[in-house]
């Protein structure tokens, strides 16, 4: 009789959904893709396989559902951020600091810089792209500085394995090997601050070395 009344009783009825931790993604669509929706029992509704539902979408990186009684779920959500992008059939793609292929992106967009050179494989949305030089261009990306990252248009890795840095001024930073990645990103932002104040042009910086830095101007 008490499960009877659980059950079917109005105060029990979902009235309010309320999703956290969104930024990229709308509420209204994470709510839709869950499958829950109001005017449902709250003990009816399967949060386990809302949550499983919501975490098939490529942005988000893990979900939660939590009943609120008497009339309320709440969904938790944690989003991934993308940190680069790839040339995929043509088109650039978003990946975040797994590799995981997140959705459409666009050339230029600060912050995301293109990682270039090797072969790829990618099962889709959602799923982690693969490749050598990749992965290892993924790697670095996250060594990195921000202030530096946010000033890159391009990471290539060759088929030698060295990776070159492209600036969105059209700057070219030679990184040699991607150890001590983090240490020669420092390096190439306090290098390229001084003669940015100098106002010199620079064609390349090579950071092979990361304590004898090599500058060639433009002439």
């Amino acid at each position: 009789m008490a499960a009877y009344v659980l059950l079917q009783s109005p105060i029990f009825t979902i009235s309010n959904i309320y999703v956290l931790g969104n930024n990229s993604l709308s509420a209204g669509d994470v709510i839709k893709v869950s499958g829950i929706v109001t005017g449902m029992n709250i003990f009816k509704a399967d949060l386990n396989a809302a949550a499983g539902k919501i975490m098939a979408i490529p942005m988000v990186k893990d979900a939660q559902t939590i009943r609120k009684f008497p009339h309320t779920v709440v969904i938790e959500i944690s989003e991934r951020s993308p940190v680069a992008l790839v040339l995929l059939e043509g088109r650039f793609v978003e990946v975040d600091a797994e590799g995981v292929y997140l959705r459409q992106g666009k050339a230029g967009t600060t912050g995301l810089p293109v990682i270039t050179g090797g072969k790829l494989q990618v099962s889709g949305p959602g799923k982690p792209v693969q490749g050598t030089e990749f992965e290892k261009a993924l790697k670095v990306v996250g060594q990195l500085p921000v202030e530096l990252r946010q000033n890159l248009s391009e990471v290539n890795v060759g088929g030698d394995e060295r990776v070159t840095l492209y600036t969105i001024e059209g700057t070219e930073c030679k990184l040699g090997f991607a150890e001590d990645a983090g240490k020669k990103g420092n390096y190439i932002l306090q290098v390229l601050q001084e003669l940015k104040e100098q106002g010199k042009k620079i064609e390349y910086v090579d950071f092979s070395i990361a304590n004898s830095p090599v500058v060639k101007y433009r002439n």
